[in-house]
C-alpha cells in the first residue's frame, strides 16, 4: 500500500513539476550526499549574508504508517491525487 501511494504521489507532483531541480530525495538519481551539500552551502550562504532561516524535514513514512488507508486515500483525493 505505501508504495502505491508514494508511487502515486510522485507522479502527481513529477506531473504538475511541483518539485524544483533542488529537491533531493524525492526523484531517482538525487543522493544524499548531494541533498547535504545543497544544504550547506545554502545555509552557509545565508549566514555569510546575516540572514535567518527556518528548517523543515518531513518524514512521510511514519506518517503513511499511522493513518488508516481510507481515510489517506479520501484526503489524497480531496488534494487531487487521483492515481
Amino acid at each position: 500500500m505505501e508504495q502505491i501511494l508514494v508511487e502515486t504521489m510522485l507522479g502527481h507532483v513529477e506531473d504538475r513539476e511541483l518539485i524544483d531541480d533542488s529537491q533531493h530525495g524525492f526523484t531517482g538519481g538525487d543522493l544524499c550526499l548531494t541533498s547535504l551539500e545543497a544544504f550547506y552551502d545554502r545555509i552557509v550562504a545565508l549566514m555569510d549574508e546575516g540572514e535567518t532561516t527556518d528548517i523543515i524535514y518531513l518524514v512521510l513514512g511514519k506518517a503513511l504508517d499511522s493513518v488508516l488507508p481510507n481515510i489517506l486515500v479520501s484526503k489524497l483525493e480531496r488534494h487531487g491525487f487521483d492515481g
